[in-house]
């Protein structure tokens, strides 16, 4: 009987401090960290709310919209329509900012994939949609 007992503590404390190691390293440490979450940064910079949507059908030289968010340096974003620079504006809204941009006018009754990208260092972000552009004025 005592040696029943003995053999159940062993087994209650093994059980114990094997938790306890198991919960320290699901915490991480948290040594040689500054500032906590690395990726916390990263989360911060979105690009959300592209108009029209996905697979939309667009006219020649027709907007779309997206917004940014947790970007400081605007000069960063950038957008291409198979691979061909897309001239943007934007204005502030609240806590994001509203970027415009215009198809190039020599995409005509085919599709585009419109790449808009965050061009930082640190968190490099990117998204894009497909639009399938309208011949102009051409009847068949």
């Amino acid at each position: 009987m005592l040696k029943k007992s003995i053999l159940t503590s062993a087994l209650t404390a093994l059980l114990l401090t094997s938790g306890a190691a198991m919960a320290a390293m699901d915490h991480g440490g948290g040594h040689g960290r500054k500032g906590g979450d690395k990726g916390g940064a990263c989360r911060k910079l979105t690009i959300s709310h592209i108009e029209p949507a996905d697979r939309s059908k667009l006219k020649p030289e027709g907007e779309f919209t997206f917004w940014v968010s947790g970007v400081s340096e605007l000069n960063l974003v950038e957008a291409t329509a198979k691979k061909i620079p897309v001239e943007l504006s934007y204005k502030l809204v609240t806590d994001y900012y509203l970027f415009t941009g215009k198809l190039p006018a020599d995409l005509k009754g085919s599709a585009a994939r419109i790449n808009i990208m965050i061009n930082s260092k640190k968190c490099p972000t990117k998204k894009g949609v497909l639009y399938f552009i309208d011949r102009d004025n051409i009847y068949i």
